[in-house]
């Protein structure tokens, strides 16, 4: 007989990444994490064909201190896509960043406003060169669109304390738009 032969069990658990976010909805702003496992993006996790995202470390607060919060922390909660308005990664998304030059390489950055629920929002999208933000919005009504340089306003707050949320990167509802303008070509 040969040398004993032994095994060692290794476990190989799959990586979790999971990436901070802001979600915002008519009247709060969530905070919590997503797992984002590469190579998807979190603009991939958060189109999935699924009605609900998973948050880690959910926290709930209010957008004007008069609005009160009963449950304020969650260890794991599931949030309804179709109430979100908008997300945004909390400092710079890492998983939207891989491969994205050459896909925002071959699309025309546009300058839009848009009105969502109670957000007015002034930012750039990329779009196919032969599409219009409108014929992009039809053709992917269920698709949260990629926005960048959010400026957003919260409309409530324009009689209460001022609201204003500024983002590199964010996910539009598109759902949630109630009206939109093109105001022309981004300069890169």
């Amino acid at each position: 007989m040969g040398p004993e032969v032994r095994f060692t069990p290794v476990y190989c658990g799959l990586v979790e990444n999971w990436e901070r976010i802001e979600l915002f909805s008519s009247f709060l702003k969530l905070t919590g994490d997503i797992e984002v496992v590469a190579p998807l993006r979190l603009t991939d996790v958060v189109n999935r064909m699924t009605e609900y995202l998973e948050i880690r470390q959910l926290t709930l607060e209010p957008l004007a201190s008069t609005y009160p919060v009963i449950s304020t922390v969650e260890e794991s909660a599931m949030v309804a896509k179709r109430s979100i308005l908008m997300l945004a990664p909390v400092g710079e998304s890492l998983a939207d960043t891989g491969g994205r030059r050459a896909l925002l390489e071959q699309k025309v950055a546009h300058q839009v406003a848009l009105t969502i629920d109670t957000f007015s929002l002034v930012c750039e999208v990329f779009l196919e060169p032969r599409l219009s933000l409108r014929e992009t919005l039809e053709r992917s009504v269920d698709d949260f669109l990629p926005v960048r340089n959010l400026n957003a306003v919260w409309l409530p707050a324009l009689t209460h304390e001022r609201v204003s949320i500024q983002r590199p990167f964010a996910l539009v509802h598109p759902r949630q738009i109630l009206s939109f303008s093109e105001r022309g070509t981004a300069g890169l």
